[in-house]
């Protein structure tokens, strides 16, 4: 039966609270909600430079023995303040408004700038990873991440206090959970996991919310919310749109990637994963990276970053600029038209105007003379992009092509996922993230794929925050999955002549068998229930062996079939005790998938002994215990 009120749906949260972190390439935040009213879901209001926003900027500053000294806003406000002051006066009084300033050189401190996809670009994750921060000074990772999530969990618990006329919220009082992209690897996942632990939040208080599922959760019951003005719903566009038993596309579009997956909407209430999550780097972000390309064409590879390097404050300035401008795009064609009036004649070509630091200007004609006019004169941008008075003039075309590249990449992934004949019937497509805001990327897919209906939320940049509470509070929300890897063990099993490959062959006890098979429990795709076990037996082949290494595979193929071949690679492995003077020594291996993580375990079925591991994959060396 269909629940039509908020007093139908009950927090399953044991403790006074929900609180979740949104930690975001471009932007972080956190939002919180009781559990007695666990749908008014809270975000706090923050300046982030030319606009409002719930959220920060994802920047750390730390003092040169590397102790917290800002985050957010305040890291690029200071940082950005003793750059300007080293610059211009490094040997003067610090002193400026009567606010005491660092005397220290400021490439001493350690700024960290736009860094979350470390996690999604590094191929050998693990938890001794170095960092670099902007100057190139190297931190672990680990320390780096935590230190952020310790500042938002505690800066979120000061505003929960505030709102307590008696007594005091205490971090125990509280579940806290995370949220990941959906198509971050398992190391990835299990990193963040670490990190918010090393951050002071217990491991049974802490959930992993995968970004696609929160925005899911939200879209389904952000209809319970409250008005301000005390009406009723706030948008139950999803709810008239998706009936139940109806499968839907999720878009979620962030800072820095694009997680695109099918969710079903099933009969009773709960949502199932389809298929699974796949995307890539198309966040916004990627357009910034167009953006600079602008520059290393017109004055040289990797001049930003050399620039950076001389003039930090006018570099991230330069950024925040060109940040306003994408947020602003939906009104470039009217805010930035020539300004002509009807007097003037014909209405000039749009353009898109964005400042550019006096000094960047100054540091090109050290290499280029006549500076950046020149340059774009003698480049492939002459006529489109002008300089004129500190501010670079894209005509509104120029602009819009900056965007092309993740447009392009974004409908290549949804039409890829659309193909296939199981979701011909799927005539939704919700549209979350703040990337997905943008009035290029709604156009751009609304016309390219015209028979299907768009749903985008008022909050689109919040629906991953606020379902994120949700989700804490609905754990069972999600009822399946679909695996992202295919898992299986390896195998020795006989050789197949004229099938399998003649250097696979091995003869053990008098057999030809052929090694170092994929035996799969799971395939890609396969939907997986949390909880689920996955067993199967298998034997000791060599007598009086002693032990044997119970391993667990993993690749991105349906039907992979050795543990060798590209794209497959070990994700763990348990050592098992075999009992004395047993030949044929019988092992049953069981992979568990839970919420967020994975278990694998290893019984000798002789003696009972079980053998477990946690997969820990952020290690070369596995830990198995008895």
């Amino acid at each position: 039966m269909e629940q039509k009120n908020l007093k139908d749906i009950k927090s399953k949260s044991t403790r006074a609270a929900v609180a979740a972190i949104d930690f975001g390439t471009t932007y972080s935040g956190f939002a919180f909600s009781w559990k007695f009213d666990w749908s008014k879901v809270q975000v706090i209001e923050n300046c982030s430079g030319n606009f409002l926003s719930m959220k920060v900027p994802t920047s750390l500053l730390l003092n040169p023995n590397k102790t917290f000294a800002a985050f957010g806003l305040q890291a690029d406000t200071y940082y950005t303040e003793m750059a300007e002051k080293n610059d211009s006066d490094s040997d003067s009084d610090s002193e400026n408004n009567g606010e005491k300033k660092p005397n220290e050189d400021y490439k001493k401190y350690y700024y960290f700038h736009r860094f979350k996809m470390l996690l999604h670009e590094n191929k050998k994750l693990h938890r001794n990873l170095m960092i670099k921060d902007v100057t190139g000074k190297e931190m672990k990772a680990m320390d780096v991440f935590s230190i952020c999530i310790k500042y938002l969990k505690n800066s979120m618990l000061s505003e929960m206090n505030l709102q307590l006329a008696e007594g005091q919220i205490i971090e125990n009082d509280i579940d806290f959970v995370l949220t990941v992209p959906a198509i971050w690897g398992d190391e990835a996942k299990l990193f963040m996991r670490e990190a918010a632990i090393k951050a002071g939040i217990k491991t049974n208080q802490l959930t992993l919310a995968l970004e696609p599922e929160a925005a899911s959760i939200y879209c389904q019951h952000m209809y319970l919310v409250d008005k301000k003005d005390g009406s009723s719903n706030e948008d139950d566009t999803f709810k008239r749109s998706v009936e139940r038993g109806q499968k839907y596309m999720v878009v979620d579009l962030g800072g820095g990637t694009a997680d695109i997956t099918v969710h079903k909407r099933t009969v009773d209430g709960t949502l199932e994963e389809l298929y699974p999550a796949t995307g890539g780097p198309l966040g916004g972000t990627s357009v910034d990276s167009e953006y600079e390309k602008i520059f290393e064409e017109i004055a040289g590879k990797d001049i930003l970053k050399s620039f950076a390097k001389e003039s930090m404050e006018d570099y991230l300035a330069m950024l925040r600029d060109f940040e306003a401008k994408k947020r602003d795009s939906s009104g470039a064609n009217k805010s930035e038209s020539s300004g002509a009036n009807k007097s003037d004649g014909p209405a000039q070509e749009p353009k898109v105007r964005i400042v550019i630091p006096l000094k960047l200007d100054k540091y090109i004609k050290e290499k280029i003379p006549g500076g950046i006019s020149k340059a774009l004169q003698m480049s492939n941008y002459k006529g489109s992009i002008t300089y004129n008075n500190y501010k670079l003039c894209l005509k509104l075309p120029i602009f819009q092509n900056l965007f092309q590249n993740a447009i392009d990449g974004i409908i290549k992934c949804v039409a890829k996922v659309l193909a296939n004949k199981d979701f011909d019937d799927v005539t939704n497509i919700i549209m979350v993230g703040g990337f997905s805001d943008c009035k290029f990327v709604q156009a751009a897919l609304r016309e390219k794929f015209k028979t299907r209906d768009f749903i985008i939320p008022a909050d689109a940049g919040l629906a991953i925050l606020k379902g994120a509470v949700y989700f804490g509070h609905l754990p069972n929300a999600i009822s399946r999955r679909a695996a992202r890897y295919t898992y299986g063990i390896q195998i020795c099993r006989k050789f197949k002549p004229g099938e399998d490959p003649e250097h696979k062959k091995i003869t053990v006890g008098g057999m030809e068998r052929c090694k170092d098979v994929l035996h799969p429990l799971v395939k890609r795709g396969e939907r997986i229930e949390p909880g689920c076990e996955y067993p199967v037996v298998c034997h000791s082949l060599k007598p009086s062996q002693g032990k044997i290494e119970c391993g667990i595979y993993v690749s991105k193929e349906v039907n992979p079939k050795f543990v060798d071949e590209e794209g497959c690679r070990l994700l763990c492995k348990v050592s098992v005790q075999l009992p004395p003077g047993v030949n044929n020594a019988e092992i049953e291996e069981i992979i568990t998938f839970g919420e967020t993580e994975i278990t694998f375990r290893a019984r000798q079925l002789e003696t009972g002994r079980l053998f477990e591991t946690t997969f820990d994959m952020l290690d070369e060396n596995s830990n198995s215990k008895k």
